[in-house]
């Protein structure tokens, strides 16, 4: 008898692309946990605009569902459809197999069928996907918890012998329990928990038990219940506080319980309203885990050369083909018959198979073709069905004929990515080697050695003992390969690595617990966010604005300074200038409605389209404006040790079509019209004084940073000023009419923080690499990566890698939440933050010595053992590096004034000029020194002109 379950789903919503940042469903929302205006880089931007719109989207199937099978009236009873569309009966379902008949095993069987002889032969199906064929049946099958067995035996065996792994099979007249793989089932109700610890989106529900925190942390739209010994103990739902107000859900997570946190738009949530009353039993299964998955789609073309072969895919407007043919909204597979790469642009994903089939490569675009093997490419929520299906040693299967795409994953595909994974690691460890980098070689070859013990000792077990008991070797096996890979990487010691936190702590402790998990992933720069939505988040003296509610009195910010001054991180004050408020004004707005800034259609917000939100946000041609936000600024500096002011929101609203952009109330109006006798409300893009009336807007942001800056250097000298900017400076100009290298050219700026928040590294190269050109050695360059995009891990890693070649001066992580739920932290733990860093001006003078001394280190224990390093250029390098660290005053104090840093400058450009000719090095070794030593005078010429010295 099936037992069929209540289980709660919902539909497979938009697309990353379309849904904003987060891929929250049906909804554009903000960086984790709450809102940011739909221009903001930090709203996860979209890139399909780039292309042209594809007039019939075709959205991947829903992952688990499959149409029912069109059948006759005559067709009664359990049956399956096979791919020449015969059906066929099913004698029975979970019952003892019939001779020349054909049964179907679930999950509610049990963990295997029975065992069975050479007559029978037994499918694996997962999806209404052939993942496996069984044909020794010694242990009998194993079922899979997301799928079911068919088994034949006799006449039938046959039929199913015929039938090829990626073959579809659909069940008529059968319903197949498939639980979840972490759920919370209340009576006949099955929960599917979406997240274990951490933060709860929109229709989710999260699991909360006591690693997180002492509390959940949620907003007021939702119900949570506290779970204890298996039985729900306490309640919370929407409700309102004595103020009138909704109160939090907030719940206290129990020691040694949970805390089942449901939003209030999950399809489970009016159930629940029902069923989660104290007292209830619970059931919690939090590893069901699927061991086999698949998923097939179908394709738009296949090495498509002609705009006859793929219309979407040519640019009828400039007669020309769109690179590798792949427009908006299309999936596109290349072979080797197509070239050496598909060509593509930045705007998708792709995955690179081998000639055996096997995934080795994910993510990125114009990808290289191997030889026998394929491309697969990805635009819109194709990228997204390749990010949830891809992994490395799956299996593809291409099917020419019918124009679709099958990934499969088994246990088998864990051992190949293994496999795959230490071939590669140590390809890449030779490299490293070659290259003379600074990794970790010892610990590599260890690992990589665990990786090929790890996967004999799984596939011994698979062989010999079948499934069960595997998925712990499966995990570690996993866990062990990945690392691997993350350590091949080189780590620098002197950098910036930053990250953005919106402070959600309402007590010392959970602050303590937040900074234990930013200073084990080696980070040494958080940006709190200070003031946001028109409210801060310490009690403040100044009447317009208001301490947050949120905090019930508690100084967060003085909380984070204490603990990042035991940790010795620095925290900087986050502040976001004129944006006042979203969804709903702030207290800034309410308190000064004069001060709203006016769109062109005379609204006093910017509006989502796609969510109805609203965000508010101040006039920054008052001056007013500029006196009130400045002295909330004061009053931060003069009453907090930060070690910074970062600039955030420095910019008007998004202008989109110029049909609705900001600036025109009267007083604005008033200023231009009197300055050029004209009504700006009468222009637009290509009149004659439309620049003119974007640079008096641009000004006004450029004299409040340069006020700004100003001031900020009275009341605190040392303090830095740093600004998160757009990176498309010139559409900046045009758009949110920011001007940031305005501000760098007029050396206001410490450190320059570009919001590089794409999803191919090859735009994030050229944010880094354009930024990096235009500051020169005015200021740092610390490109900002997005782990709220849902990057792989992999291509994470890659964008930071990448971006240091360049020369930049360190990373920061957009944000705090998506980087340690997404288990990002781990990644970089291990690789390119594996050693502790300094921060570069912290203390310019320490950075130096810190670079030279590694430069040492890197001798003895890479260069002269590996052999890229002579006796005599190790002897005359060692000197030239002391002789440096002499003139600095030594190791132990070292200092930096006018004087000494001229000559540290010429004594870095003597060594860097000698090593070039040296020829006792060799050249690798060169291209290494030549990169630390270009490092350290990169911090001595910022230093420069930090101190207003011309060289």
């Amino acid at each position: 008898m099936l037992s069929v379950w209540n289980i709660c789903s919902r539909a497979y919503g938009a697309s990353n692309d379309e849904s904003g940042a987060d891929g929250l469903l049906l909804q554009s929302r903000a960086y984790p946990g709450f809102d940011v205006p739909p221009d903001s880089p930090k709203a996860g931007r979209s890139y399909k605009d780039m292309l042209p719109p594809r007039p019939e989207s075709k959205r991947p199937p829903v992952p688990g569902k499959h149409e029912a099978a069109t059948v006759n009236e005559s067709v009664y009873g359990p049956h399956v459809k096979l791919p020449d569309g015969t059906f066929l009966p099913v004698a029975g379902v979970d019952q003892t197999r019939e001779q020349n008949k054909l049964s179907v095993f679930t999950n509610t069987y049990g963990t295997y069928t029975t065992s069975f002889d050479t007559n029978t032969i037994e499918l694996i199906l997962t999806g209404g996907i052939v993942a496996d064929k069984v044909s020794v049946g010694t242990k009998g099958t194993y079922i899979p918890r997301n799928g079911y067995v068919l088994s034949g035996s006799g006449n039938v065996k046959g039929l199913l012998q015929a039938l090829n792994i990626g073959d579809s099979v659909q069940t008529v007249h059968m319903q197949i329990p498939v639980l979840p793989e972490k759920y919370v089932r209340i009576g006949d109700l099955v929960l599917p928990i979406d997240k274990v610890n951490g933060t709860r989106y929109e229709g989710e529900a999260v699991l909360y038990h006591s690693s997180y925190g002492t509390k959940t942390r949620t907003n007021a739209w939702g119900l949570e219940a506290t779970i204890l010994n298996g039985m729900i103990v306490s309640v919370r739902d929407m409700r309102m506080d004595g103020s009138g107000q909704f109160a939090d859900n907030n719940s206290p997570i129990p020691p040694e319980g949970y805390v089942l946190s449901v939003q209030s738009l999950n399809p489970c949530y009016q159930e629940l309203l029902k069923r989660a009353v104290p007292g209830t039993a619970v059931i919690i299964e939090l590893e069901n885990d699927y061991l086999y998955q698949a998923s097939t789609i179908g394709f738009d073309a296949f090495n498509p050369r002609k705009r006859e072969d793929n219309p979407a895919g040519w640019d009828d407007g400039n007669r020309k083909p769109l690179p590798g043919m792949r427009g908006a909204e299309q999936f596109i597979v290349y072979d080797s018959g197509y070239g050496s790469s598909s060509g593509t642009n930045p705007w998708g994903s792709e995955v690179v198979v081998n000639a055996a089939g096997k995934i080795i490569g994910i993510g990125g675009n114009n990808r290289s073709i191997p030889a026998g093997g394929y491309v697969l490419s990805g635009h819109g929520s194709y990228r997204t069905w390749l990010t949830r299906y891809a992994a490395i040693g799956a299996r593809v299967v291409v099917n020419r004929a019918e124009k679709q795409v099958m990934i499969l994953w088994t246990p088998q595909s864990l051992l190949d990515k293994a496999q795959i994974t230490a071939a590669k690691a140590e390809l890449a460890l030779e490299e490293s080697k070659r290259l003379f980098l600074d990794v970790p070689y010892d610990k590599l070859r260890k690992q990589i050695d665990t990786v090929k013990k790890l996967r004999e000792e799984a596939g011994r077990h698979l062989s010999e003992k079948g499934i069960v008991g595997l998925a712990q070797i499966l995990k570690d096996l996993d866990r062990t390969a990945t690392s691997v890979r993350s350590m091949n990487v080189e780590s620098r010691s002197v950098e910036n690595r930053g990250i953005w936190l919106r402070p959600k702590e309402n007590s010392i402790e959970e602050v303590r617990q937040a900074m234990d998990k930013i200073e084990g992933a080696h980070i040494n720069q958080v940006f709190v966010e200070t003031f946001w939505n028109g409210y801060t988040i310490f009690p403040t003296k100044n009447k317009i604005t208001m301490h947050n509610p949120v905090y019930n009195g508690f100084d967060v910010l003085a909380a984070y300074l204490a603990e990042g001054k035991k940790r010795g991180i620095e925290i900087h004050a986050w502040v976001e200038n004129f944006f006042a408020g979203g969804p709903e004004p702030g207290p800034v707005i309410k308190n000064k409605p004069e001060w709203s800034l006016l769109s062109r259609k005379g609204l006093t917000y910017q509006e989502d389209v796609s969510s109805g939100f609203r965000y508010y946000y101040i006039n920054p041609a008052l001056n007013e404006v500029h006196d009130f936000l400045i002295n909330v600024y004061q009053e931060i500096l003069s009453s907090y040790d930060v070690d910074g002011l970062h600039l955030d929101y420095a910019r008007y609203p998004g202008s989109g079509d110029y049909t609705n952009d900001f600036g025109y109330d009267l007083y604005t109006r008033g200023l231009f019209k009197k300055r050029y006798g004209a009504d700006p409300l009468t222009l637009k893009p290509g009149d004659k004084l439309w620049e003119e009336w974007v640079t008096m807007r641009v000004g006004f942001v450029n004299k409040f940073v340069l006020r700004l800056t100003d001031e900020v250097k009275k009341i605190k000298p040392g303090v830095k000023v740093t600004a998160a900017v757009w990176p498309e400076y010139e559409l900046a100009r045009e758009d949110v009419l920011q001007d940031s290298m305005n501000w760098v050219a007029n050396n206001r700026i410490d450190n320059v923080y570009p919001m590089s928040y794409k999803l191919d590294t090859s735009l994030v190269l050229e944010d880094a690499r354009r930024t990096f050109e235009l500051v020169k050695n005015k200021a740092y360059v610390t490109i900002g990566v997005g782990s709220f995009i849902h990057l792989t891990k992999e291509a994470f890693v890659d964008q930071i890698v990448s971006s240091h070649v360049l020369g930049i001066s360190g990373s920061a992580i957009f944000e705090y939440e998506s980087f340690i739920e997404g288990g990002y932290d781990k990644e970089t733990a291990v690789g390119v933050y594996r050693q502790q860093a300094i921060v570069p001006d912290a203390s310019p003078a320490h950075s130096l010595v810190r670079i030279l001394q590694d430069q040492k280190s890197k001798i003895n224990r890479i260069y002269v053992p590996l052999g890229g390093m002579n006796h005599t250029a190790e002897k005359w390098y060692s000197k030239q590096l002391d002789e440096v660290v002499q003139k600095l005053g030594g190791d132990k104090k070292p200092k930096l004034n006018p004087g000494r840093i001229k000559e540290i400058k010429k004594s870095l450009l003597r060594v860097i000029d000698t090593i070039q000719q040296n020829r006792g090095m060799h050249e690798e070794v060169k291209a290494r020194a030549l990169y630390d030593l270009r490092g350290a005078l990169q911090i001595v010429e910022v230093t420069i002109s930090k101190m207003g010295q011309k060289m």
